[in-house]
């Protein structure tokens, strides 16, 4: 077949040929022609596709941490780069000053936001270039905040507040329940008080939480993924909880001793996790399965699948690839920055850009950012206001003043 005729194919039959296809002969596609690039670029599913092919857990965090600042292109090439990061101009900047000391200075970032916690309340910064977002929380003990392009929910204490976007003014706007912990997927959220767990579906005109299992175990962590709920328990239990209500239960793969020495839990589902106290390391993923008795003592940790960023106390920030882990050889780890000034991280988040990663790396005190350009000399992007980010925007705002009021 010609260049001519295959330039003269209706694009959705194009389309269909690149889907068969791979990453890499997609990337060498975008390079033949301006008309090539430009509908390789514009048909993000072409590169989701990919990225579920490749990187089917991992993109889903990059994703659900950038939102809408970069496209499934932007997070494919990222994570093909993160393999070789440390050949990669890196800047260690501090961001932050905090006037308390605290180990939770940050809430997770999600949906390119990040939310900073400090003496006077909680402000939020935007991920596409750290600038601020004019508006801010009351003085709470918040533990997370999540958005989508549906809701706002906000975690305090014992309860979680629901703030989100309608159309129709006979659709409840905001709810309130009860709640320990809670995971946010699109339009369902789901959340657990004591050990009875419950179900939302943000979409439904009201906003009812219905009881779809009461577990016989404390519960530690909860993640939803491929219309599963997964529960990892404080008895090494895991229950999978699918869309008929029904469940299966299985234990982490561990001697029963070393179960109550556990005392953190980063998962995805119920074959990739990370449990681990201050020198016990247990790791799965669908490829790997590590356990480390004398492990170092661990002061943060990022779970990116392949990829786990480690924090230690001497400052360092490393890199533990399970792909590179040799059978009953002790751990490898791979160093990629060191905090300034003695410095050490208690907590560990990255975001992607369109020029590469962001690192955020919070200490006792201080916010710092560890800038890795993948990309240097990609275009900076305009920051504007979206839809969907007015529509955030206006959430935070009501829930700032729902918050004030209680």
């Amino acid at each position: 077949m010609t260049e001519y005729t295959i330039n003269n194919l209706p694009t959705e039959t194009f389309i269909e040929i690149l889907l068969k296809t791979d990453g890499q002969t997609l990337i060498r596609c975008r390079q033949v022609c301006k008309k090539w690039k430009e509908t390789i670029d514009n048909t993000d599913i072409l590169w989701q596709e990919m990225c579920r092919r490749e990187f089917s857990k991992s993109s889903k965090i990059a994703k659900k941490k950038s939102g809408n600042i970069i496209t499934w292109y932007h997070v494919y090439r990222n994570l093909k780069l993160w393999a070789d990061v440390f050949s990669y101009d890196k800047t260690v900047k501090e961001f932050y000053k905090f006037n308390l000391h605290d180990t939770s200075h940050i809430l997770e970032v999600n949906y390119g936001v990040l939310p900073i916690k400090d003496a006077k309340g909680t402000t939020f910064y935007d991920m596409l270039d750290l600038k601020y977002i004019p508006v801010a929380f009351p003085e709470k003990k918040y533990l997370k905040i999540s958005n989508n392009d549906i809701a706002t929910v906000v975690h305090i204490k014992s309860a979680i507040y629901i703030q989100r976007t309608v159309s129709d003014p006979s659709y409840m706007s905001e709810v309130y329940f009860k709640a320990d912990k809670y995971v946010l997927d699109g339009e369902l959220l789901f959340f657990f008080n004591n050990r009875d767990i419950f179900k939302c579906n943000l979409l439904q005109k009201d906003l009812s939480a219905k009881l779809i299992h009461h577990c016989n175990y404390d519960i530690k962590e909860i993640q939803y993924n491929n219309k599963t709920l997964f529960l990892f328990t404080d008895r090494g239990k895991i229950l999978n909880i699918y869309e008929d209500n029904s469940v299966k239960e299985t234990k982490i793969n561990c001697p029963a001793e070393w179960i109550v020495h556990i005392k953190n839990i980063n998962a995805v589902d119920d074959r990739n996790f990370i449990c681990y106290s201050r020198t016990l390391f247990k790791i799965e993923t669908d490829d790997n399965c590590h356990l480390y008795l004398d492990f170092p003592p661990i002061t943060a940790l990022y779970f990116y699948i392949d990829i786990v960023l480690i924090g230690l106390k001497n400052g360092s920030i490393l890199v533990y690839r399970l792909s590179k882990q040799k059978k009953s050889q002790r751990p490898m780890f791979e160093p990629l920055v060191e905090l300034p000034d003695g410095k050490f991280a208690v907590q560990l988040d990255v975001c992607e850009r369109k020029s590469g990663p962001v690192i955020l790396a919070a200490t006792f005190l201080e916010l710092y950012v560890i800038d890795i350009k993948f990309f240097p000399n990609e275009p900076a992007t305009k920051n504007t206001f979206t839809n969907n980010k007015l529509d955030m925007y206006q959430r935070l705002k009501r829930l700032k003043e729902r918050l004030e009021s209680t």
